[in-house]
């Protein structure tokens, strides 16, 4: 193919001629004169100032996709830079020799992505998620970075690893795949955003957990005389939802946690598929993290005479099922939580027939749970363990308050034994990864991270 550009064009302005305004380079880049960019309709390409790309390098920007790299960026030789959804390499990043960067994967050749059996190597179609490289990373050479990945701020990349999940700031990684080796004290630096995980809790007042608040009675350097008269100001959600929420924010600390708590006190399965239902309808939000709990109050309530508020186990099964049947669909990681015992709340009989009954609840949620993919959190043995183990006199009072309701020792049990479960399965690990989609949808969806890299067009 024979070039129309004059010789005396220098890299940058040649590939501005070529690619017209898709395509923004900053002043004072080095270029090489072999770089090969390819952008598709509707792509846009920034490159920052200061910016070096060494001899045999590629950038391909998909139809519509977006690579953003920032300023003072320095790309080794060989390196293969390909975006469907979209790439970000943050201010002073550095990639050495032969990395490779693809935001995208062939999908399955599944009889419903080729419905034709067409045999091509596109027919399947792609699937994608950006990959973010935040400011001062380093990839050393022959690192290969995965679609959804984000690699925190000033992290280290060890030679030939694949980087397969996302990870913190000031981390040194390396192997296949890519596992942490240790954390340093990072220099500072400036993020552009941060990611954030969406979590709600549906479920009863073990949930919820209302405690009264006077703002005289949190402070330590004002507390209140002893015996000195104090009005409730209002409700504060504590327990152990407060104590996991605070617990992800101190172990995750460059994430951002969204907690929603819907535990409502007294509700039966019946009420809280009834909330799920309309918090759905109002909000439409898709969650990475959902927790339901529920069972506790359908069982009671046949043995406080409450007949009509009670729910039997079949409607029990019914609602459970509808529920994860409508959370799975719209969040990437749901936990059923099994239901604490009854404590002497009842004569010692009657306990053991409450038991007995919402037990096989439990279980019904334990099966449904499997059955939808979801994870199951069993906190009845661990919780009957605790109570039958600590003396009548304790004096942390027991695991529960009033043989329903739960002590603090209660809610921490819960508390150990969710924070057990997430870390068992890397819950939170794996959700800091971009989930992949369908292309289009990856476009539409991840097309906000990308926003203040593209051209705005005037009306």
């Amino acid at each position: 193919m024979t070039s129309t550009t004059s010789p005396d064009l220098t890299v940058a302005e040649r590939l501005r001629a070529e690619h017209g305004p898709a395509l923004t380079i900053g002043a004072d880049c080095d270029l090489p004169d072999d770089l090969v960019i390819e952008i598709d309709t509707g792509a846009q390409l920034t490159i920052g100032e200061r910016v070096s790309i060494r001899r045999g390098s590629t950038i391909q920007v998909h139809r519509g996709a977006t690579v953003a790299i920032g300023d003072d960026v320095a790309i080794g030789e060989h390196t293969f830079i390909s975006a469907m959804a979209g790439i970000r390499l943050g201010d002073g990043c550095a990639l050495s020799n032969m990395v490779d960067l693809h935001d995208h994967n062939h999908r399955e050749r599944s009889a419903t992505n080729v419905p034709t059996g067409q045999l091509v190597p596109w027919a399947s179609g792609f699937e994608a998620a950006p990959i973010i490289i935040e400011p001062g990373v380093i990839l050393s050479n022959k690192v290969t970075v995965t679609a959804g990945v984000r690699i925190g701020a000033n992290s280290l990349i060890g030679a030939n690893a694949v980087v397969s999940h996302s990870t913190a700031p000031d981390t040194v990684a390396a192997g296949v795949p890519a596992s942490v080796r240790r954390h340093f004290s990072g220099a500072p630096v400036l993020r552009e955003d941060r990611r954030v995980l969406t979590v709600k809790f549906f479920g009863t007042s073990i949930m919820e957990h209302l405690e009264a608040f006077n703002a005289q009675m949190t402070v330590q350097a004002n507390l209140p005389e002893v015996g000195a008269k104090v009005t409730v100001e209002g409700w504060h959600q504590r327990g152990w939802v407060h104590r996991l929420a605070l617990s992800l924010r101190a172990a995750h600390g460059h994430v951002g946690f969204d907690v929603r708590n819907l535990g409502e006190g007294g509700a039966t399965s019946r009420d809280i598929a009834a909330i799920v239902e309309t918090d759905r309808a109002t909000t439409g939000t898709d969650y990475d993290l959902a927790f339901l709990g529920c069972g506790i109050n359908d069982v009671w309530r046949r043995f406080q005479g409450r007949l009509s508020e009670a729910v039997d186990l079949e409607e029990y099964t019914r609602h459970i099922n509808t529920m994860l049947e409508q959370l799975t669909g719209y969040s990437r990681q749901v936990v059923v939580v099994g239901e604490t015992p009854f404590g002497p709340i009842e004569a010692p009989e009657t306990v053991t027939e409450m038991n007995t009954d919402l037990a096989r609840y439990n279980e019904a949620a334990r099966t449904a749970a499997a059955a939808h993919g979801a994870l199951f959190l069993d906190v009845w043995t661990p919780f009957t363990a605790v109570a039958r183990h600590l003396p009548t006199d304790d004096a942390t009072g027991g695991v529960w308050s009033d043989g329903v309701h739960l002590t603090e020792l209660g809610d921490t049990v819960l508390l150990q034994r969710t924070e057990r479960l997430l870390a068992e399965h890397r819950v939170i690990n794996k959700l800091l990864d971009y989930p992949l989609l369908e292309r289009d949808q990856a476009l539409t969806a991840y097309g906000p991270l990308f926003a203040r890299h593209r051209p705005t067009t005037s009306s």
